[in-house]
């Protein structure tokens, strides 16, 4: 077999001649390295080596950031410039609603006037027998009954806070229940107010005012003679004897009010309740809870009329207890 020979001067020899010499030269490097280099000089390369792989990392990580923050920023930029459309867009708004209340409060002070120079007319107009007919047999009754049941709830709501006795709010409460105090005083205003679901409502409103510290003694006035007009009828002094709170709060005005008005109006109510107390158990109960003392105060008072009145409750008070 033939075997074929590289010759020496070939260009295959020339490179592993030169391979051999290198790996030889890396031998002879590795073993004298040492020997010439020091320790620390070799371990510090290392470290140089890992420290400069450790910078561009950081580097890689500062790069990243410097992104992360340029987007931030953006962000940051886009939502002040909304936040401030947003403070602009808010003062608008509360300038449209300050713009707003403020119209509104004219026109609920413009209603108001209305409603209660409309109400006086009629509050005029009922005390004559004739209108209260008419108001009875009319078709706006009952529409006049639940505007009457929304302003006293509205005003049982706002009435200890009221600065003034003569605003145009008070004045249309008066009005209405003046109306209705009016009516009360018909036989045929009575019959219908206890029968059309109306009359507890209103009643249970009226003590209410009674028991709120109501500023405007004239309304206090006017309700009590409502109050009253109602317990003439037997249906209207059953509900008056039974209505809880009635008697505290005429208890409480019979103490603490300091108006001879007051004192005469709260006087007839318990008179006429106290004239039925020997054919109702409800008005010996209510009479009950006024206190004895209370009225024999009154004894003594200036107006002759409070003083007939409270000996004729005595007297009735008296009879009823004798005679069970």
């Amino acid at each position: 077999m033939e075997t074929l020979e590289l010759e020496a001067d070939s260009p295959d020899v020339q490179i592993t001649q030169t391979i051999e010499q290198l790996a030889s030269l890396v031998r002879q490097m590795k073993m004298y390295l040492p020997k010439v280099v020091s320790p620390d000089v070799l371990s510090g390369y290392a470290k140089v080596l890992e420290l400069e792989e450790e910078c561009n990392s950081i580097r890689g990580s500062l790069l990243e950031h410097e992104k992360r923050k340029s987007l931030l920023s953006r962000k940051c930029d886009s939502l002040m410039m909304t936040a401030e459309n947003d403070k602009k867009e808010n003062i608008r708004l509360r300038q449209e609603v300050a713009s707003m209340n403020e119209l509104l409060a004219e026109q609920a002070s413009f209603c108001s006037t209305v409603g209660s120079t409309t109400c006086n007319l009629l509050w005029k107009m009922s005390h004559c027998a004739g209108a209260v007919d008419s108001i009875l047999t009319g078709n706006m009754l009952v529409s006049f009954l639940q505007l009457a049941n929304s302003s006293f709830d509205g005003f049982l709501e706002t009435c200890e806070n009221l600065v003034s006795e003569d605003s145009a709010e008070v004045n249309f409460i008066l009005a209405i229940a003046g109306v209705l105090t009016n009516i009360f005083a018909t036989s045929s205003g009575r019959d219908y107010l206890m029968t059309c679901g109306y009359g507890t409502a209103i009643l249970d409103q009226y003590i209410g005012m009674l028991a709120r510290t109501v500023k405007s003694e004239r309304l206090k006035n006017i309700v009590l003679m409502a109050v009253y007009n109602i317990s003439i009828s037997q249906s209207g002094l059953e509900m008056v004897a039974t209505r809880p709170g009635l008697s505290q709060a005429l208890t409480q005005i019979l103490t603490c009010s300091t108006t001879c008005g007051s004192h005469l109006q709260a006087l007839k109510v318990v008179q006429s309740v106290a004239a039925e107390c020997q054919n109702s158990f409800s008005a010996q109960e209510f009479i009950s809870q006024i206190s004895d003392k209370i009225l024999r105060k009154f004894l003594k008072d200036q107006n002759p009329e409070v003083r007939a009145i409270v000996q004729d409750i005595l007297i009735d008070t008296e009879r009823c207890q004798r005679e069970p």
